[in-house]
């Protein structure tokens, strides 16, 4: 739905601008001569000052769509991240144009170009910030999307500053320096409006692009994966990159919870009662889907063992799972706080002794452990590591 939504907001947003681009002295040069057009030449700032107050609050609300995607999945799709900052950009895009179009007008270049003529000066930097923007509109719509949610609430104030100067800028040059805008002729400034879409449509065009050229260069440069069987009763395959050892810390999960009991029906000590239920309950998520979910966080990196399975984040471990069929086992980072909570909780969830130097956790799941909180603990556990 807001891919729909943000789709349908840009679109209308590009119109607009190049609305706003397009000078409303005369309406005539276009063939269009009707009383109620008076009224929007005679408004046309009020009108355009709308535009960027409703564009503003649009914008907003897909900024906190992005934030929010950011939190829950550490990444930010293309449409909310194109409907955040493209409108305030091509707005202020659209009045720079405006405002050098009317320069040029009122520019006598027979004068020469210099101080004597000031008009010259500005319209040279008109057209250089025009250039400038179109380069760099281009690279700030990109990394909006890579950055935090602090780097994008950054963005989008300048965003907002840059569309506010501009409109200003048209303000005030059309009030104090402009001689005859009303018979100024503005007939080939309604090309703005193709010129945005065009634009738009071209800048997209290299986005999807470099998009596929990345994911073709990850493709090409992934290392052969490994497949082994990590199951004695059910068969696991699990893939993994091969790494360099010595990068990679190993973590100490203790001793009798990485053991595997390979006599489950004939229990010899009253550790077997405590640590685990008579009954098994149905594994949701399984240790395949656990595993999977896992490596599509960003920069996730799984190291393989005989045993085990431990996921890196920025080559710290963050995670190790532990499959023995019917149950599995995990080693996670978490926050001191939230660690207690859990323990307190969940009776098979207890603190990793071996780890002393840094919080480590450790936790049984039997099938009595909810979906929801094993997702939740994977996903602290990547934050507590990656942030």
């Amino acid at each position: 739905m807001k891919k729909f939504f943000g789709n349908i907001y840009i679109f209308v947003a590009l119109l607009l601008s190049s609305l706003v681009a397009v000078p409303w002295n005369n309406f005539s040069v276009w063939g269009l001569d009707i009383d109620f057009l008076l009224t929007l030449r005679n408004n046309e700032f009020k009108i355009k000052l709308g535009i960027l107050i409703f564009i503003f609050i649009v914008s907003l609300i897909f900024l906190f769509v992005t934030r929010s995607e950011f939190k829950k999945n550490k990444k930010v799709t293309r449409v909310p991240s194109f409907a955040a900052t493209v409108p305030l950009l091509t707005y202020g895009f659209a009045f720079l144009s405006h405002v050098t179009y009317v320069i040029y007008s009122n520019t006598n270049l027979a004068l020469g170009i210099g101080m004597s003529n000031l008009n010259s000066i500005l319209l040279i930097a008109g057209g250089a910030l025009i250039v400038l923007s179109i380069i760099f509109i281009h690279l700030f719509i990109r990394s909006f999307k890579n950055v935090k949610n602090r780097g994008r609430l950054i963005y989008f104030i300048l965003f907002f500053l840059y569309a506010g100067i501009f409109a200003a800028a048209a303000y005030l040059f059309r009030v104090y320096r402009t001689s005859n805008y009303t018979g100024m002729s503005a007939k080939y400034m309604a090309l703005m409006i193709p010129i945005m879409l065009v634009l738009y449509i071209f800048h997209l065009i290299i986005v999807i692009k470099k998009s596929h050229e990345d994911s073709l260069e990850s493709n090409i440069n992934e290392e052969p994966l490994d497949e082994i069987i990590i199951s004695e009763n059910q068969e696991i395959a699990s893939k993994t990159n091969r790494i360099n050892d010595d990068l990679y810390q190993e973590v100490k999960v203790d001793p009798e919870f990485s053991k595997q009991n390979k006599q489950r029906s004939k229990p010899n000590s009253i550790e077997y009662y405590i640590e685990k239920p008579k009954m098994f309950k149905p594994l949701n998520p399984t240790f395949d889907k656990l595993v999977a979910h896992v490596r599509e966080f960003p920069d996730v990196i799984s190291k393989l063992e005989e045993d085990k399975i431990t996921f890196y984040v920025a080559r710290r471990p963050f995670l190790v799972l532990m499959n023995y069929g019917d149950y599995y086992r995990m080693a996670f980072r978490y926050e001191l706080e939230e660690g207690i909570r859990l323990i307190i909780k969940y009776p098979t969830i207890s603190k990793n002794k071996s780890t002393r130097e840094e919080l480590w956790f450790k936790a049984n799941n039997y099938g009595d452990l909810p979906k929801e909180v094993i997702y939740k603990i994977v996903k602290n556990a990547y934050d507590v590591v990656s942030n």
